[in-house]
């Protein structure tokens, strides 16, 4: 049976062929989900990673650093590095960015370390996610109505699905958050057992991570319902195309069955087609990925784990998929084989 399924494949060859680059496409497009829901939360994970906390003391009424803008003044954060984060626009020639700007003193716990470029100095300068478009080391930008040149830049810091970090002195970050005054949105402990500073709350990086993903949540639950319709669609092409060819193989399977051929080796014929159909369009999805995540104007970070599962997943799938045509295999009386 696996000799008639594979020479089944060569004969109907062109109907596989179209149905692999359909299903391959769906598994691209599947990947490409996986990838965008992915880069959330890597790359919160890298901009704290960078900050390098292992504790953030805000107001106790705040949701989280990144979601509420609750200032405490600078007296309450005892031993904390102080810390404010705004969200801002700039306008680069009518065209606006988004920034989260988080200012920080040079030097200290938060202080950004530039990939290219120098480090965050002092006041006038700032240090911004090299996915800032427009901008580059030595120009100048207006944040809040501050003047501030761009003296390095990081690389993967981004908030809120692909919103750069911009990294500036504190005071200007007061001058435009608080018009100057002396508070903070946030301070930031290196040690895990830090006490807690009156009327403040400790989050761990973990929490602050979960809070900033929190506003995002719905994106994420739509993009995993995507993927889950994007592999039925997956199931329902590998399964419609093994359904007609049984429909065509009806005499085929009757003489089988009448010469002794087990329900079971047919069903593994089966299965044999519907697991090479989905291997082979994993292999050309994998590619199609890489050729279609650069067209998508959000960043995208793929897995290497998502790929190495892809084939797995598509067998299961396949698998599935042959129930389909197997049941029509197995209604299939063996007198059909001498025309009754």
């Amino acid at each position: 049976m696996i000799r008639a399924a594979l020479r089944d494949l060569q004969w109907r060859r062109r109907r596989f062929v179209i149905a692999m680059a359909g299903v391959a496409l769906v598994f691209a497009m599947s990947l490409v989900m996986t990838g965008l829901a992915a880069s959330f939360p890597r790359e919160v994970d890298r901009t704290l990673d960078a900050v390098g906390a292992a504790r953030w003391a805000v107001s106790a009424d705040a949701s989280g650093p990144f979601t509420s803008f609750t200032p405490i003044p600078m007296d309450m954060g005892g031993d904390g590095s102080p810390v404010m984060v705004l969200r801002q626009t700039i306008n680069d020639g009518g065209t606006v960015h988004d920034l989260v700007v988080i200012g920080v003193t040079p030097g200290s716990l938060g202080s950004p370390s530039a990939k290219r470029g120098d480090d965050l100095a002092g006041p006038g300068q700032v240090v911004v996610d090299e996915a800032l478009e427009g901008t580059s080391i030595g120009d100048t930008i207006s944040i809040g109505g501050q003047e501030v040149k761009v003296v390095g830049t990081v690389k993967g810091q981004r908030i809120f699905a692909g919103i750069p970090v911009a990294y500036v002195d504190l005071s200007v970050a007061q001058e435009i958050g608080v018009r100057g005054q002396p508070f903070a949105t946030a301070f930031l402990f290196g040690d895990v057992d830090a006490a807690t500073p009156p009327g403040l709350k400790m989050m761990s990086p973990h929490d602050v991570r979960e809070d900033a993903l929190r506003p995002l949540k719905h994106a994420l639950a739509s993009i995993q319902l995507i993927q889950v319709l994007l592999w039925v669609v997956a199931a329902t092409i590998i399964g419609s195309v093994l359904y007609l060819q049984a429909l065509e193989r009806t005499r085929d399977f009757a003489v089988f069955k009448a010469t002794g051929t087990s329900t079971s080796a047919i069903g593994l014929g089966l299965a044999l087609q519907a697991v090479v159909l989905s291997l082979v369009a994993a292999a050309i999805a994998i590619v199609l990925a890489k050729l279609i995540t650069p067209l998508f104007p959000m960043f995208i970070e793929t897995p290497v784990t998502a790929m190495l599962l892809l084939p797995l997943l598509t067998i299961v799938v396949g698998l599935l998929s042959s129930l389909i045509s197997l049941r029509r295999a197995v209604a299939i009386e063996p007198a059909v084989a001498f025309g009754g």
